[in-house]
């Protein structure tokens, strides 16, 4: 009976008409994140290398150079269609991997320099290519569609992450850290093929789909600062970084102590994401498409707060090594399995210069912000640093006080903050609904 149950429930999902495009939006989806999840594990590595203490410098280099694209690239928005501008981004990135991968065979395996730069760059380029591809999403899918297939379709960068990890504990041991950067390189390649197959959907843009969504290069701040409902995502979006910064510094603290070999890190962060994206895909696949369906969207985004309220408790109480890599896991699988795809499908329906200009605006510069708030204001300044606020108050106040301990309480906190936060956005995406609807 569950069984059957179950083919029911996916047989709903999706109507005949929709499997070519969900079947291209899926493949697209495994390619890019297969190969972001290639760099990733490497990334983790490089900022081992650089130093976790250097966490909140990264960032807000990264930060830096994220605020210096952005114009650039509103600029290629605003002067290409999407049919244009997707594969021209992809490309660039693609020649920088393999700048990079050149770099550190020329230069030396070992440079702190290039380490340095690389988690830069994976930092920005995670961000860019995921954004793109849900913008360009919710040009493909209406609203309704949304409700039924953004689920399955961030399954496919669950598959992409699971296939990833996988492709990385195999290989990084036989051709070494540094040469998996032309694997995840190759992967991009067949992406930018695939995005070629899945464009000529993207029908559900008001404007001409051929034409370039033109307005401002700056045009995704000024949103921001016209509107309340925007402004209370990117809050959302911010108080997310915080929290999965602290969960951040912490892996970087814990695998450093534990895990003293290059190759051996790598593996072992490769295993963090397999185990990550196969709870991600049990979320993104069965929970979420369920509860879109049925649930109203502010209650859904309340569901990861709350996790993170239960996760973080848990860790304040037992701060040993596998507790806190599976509060990682229960935060990355919550951020991308329970979070993202009803924040994603917020923007359906929505103008093409929010889903495009804003969106990427938000993932890219409002998320790498919160970054540089979390890892070099919050936790080096106030918690960690030994001119830190904590340890400030400490000698002021005579009492012993426990980092770990305070970063927790301080997270739960801000959780509640964010659960709060979660429950406007919901029921303001309502009023956001019916309003671009009547203008329509």
């Amino acid at each position: 009976m569950f069984i059957n149950d179950i083919k029911n429930y996916f047989k709903r999902q999706v109507q005949p008409g929709e499997w070519p495009v969900l079947i291209w939006s899926f493949l697209y989806f495994v390619f890019l994140l297969t190969g972001y999840f290639i760099l990733r594990p490497i990334r983790e590595e490089m900022g081992v290398t650089a130093g976790p203490e250097n966490y909140g410098w990264l960032f807000l280099s990264t930060f830096i150079v994220m605020l210096l694209l952005q114009p650039l690239y509103g600029k290629v928005v605003s002067s290409y269609s999407r049919k244009q501008f997707i594969p021209i981004v992809y490309s660039f990135f693609g020649v920088l991997i393999f700048l990079l991968w050149s770099g550190f065979h020329l230069i030396g395996k070992e440079s702190v320099v290039l380490a340095r730069i690389f988690f830069v760059f994976v930092s920005i380029y995670n961000l860019f290519i995921v954004s793109i591809f849900w913008s360009f999403m919710a040009d493909v899918y209406n609203k309704e569609q949304g409700k039924r297939l953004f689920g399955v379709i961030a399954a496919g960068g669950s598959t992409g992450g699971i296939l990833g990890s996988k492709i990385t504990e195999y290989l990084v041991n036989i051709i070494g850290t540094i040469d998996m950067l032309l694997v995840s390189l190759s992967f991009l390649i067949v992406c930018i093929w695939v995005v070629f197959q899945v464009r000529k959907y993207a029908t559900d843009s008001t404007i001409n789909k051929e034409a370039p969504i033109g307005g401002s290069s700056i045009e995704g701040i000024k949103l921001l600062l016209s509107s309340r409902f925007l402004q209370q995502i990117a809050l959302m979006s911010i108080i997310a970084v915080i929290i999965g910064s602290i969960f951040y510094y912490l892996q970087g603290q814990f695998i450093k102590e534990f895990y003293p070999i290059r190759d051996q890190r790598t593996e072992i962060f490769a295993t963090i994401n397999k185990y990550t994206n196969y709870l991600t895909l049990f979320f993104q696949f069965i929970l979420i498409p369920w509860l879109l369906q049925r649930v109203a969207i502010h209650k859904i985004l309340g569901i990861f707060p709350c996790m993170m309220i239960f996760a973080l408790t848990l860790f304040g109480f037992m701060p040993v090594l596998y507790v806190v890599l599976g509060a990682i896991i229960m935060q990355r699988s919550g951020a991308y399995g329970i979070m993202k795809p009803p924040t994603d499908w917020l923007f359906t329906g929505l103008p093409d210069n929010i889903k495009y200009k804003f969106k990427n605006f938000l993932d890219t510069v409002v998320y790498r912000g919160g970054d540089v708030f979390a890892q070099l204001l919050l936790i080096n300044f106030v918690f960690i640093s030994d001119k830190s606020l904590l340890h400030w108050l400490e000698n002021k106040f005579k009492f012993d006080a426990n980092d770990i301990l305070v970063l927790t309480v301080f997270g739960v906190v801000l959780c509640i903050i964010w659960l709060w936060n979660a429950i406007s956005v919901g029921k303001l995406a309502y009023q956001e609904f019916e309003k671009y609807k009547t203008e329509n």
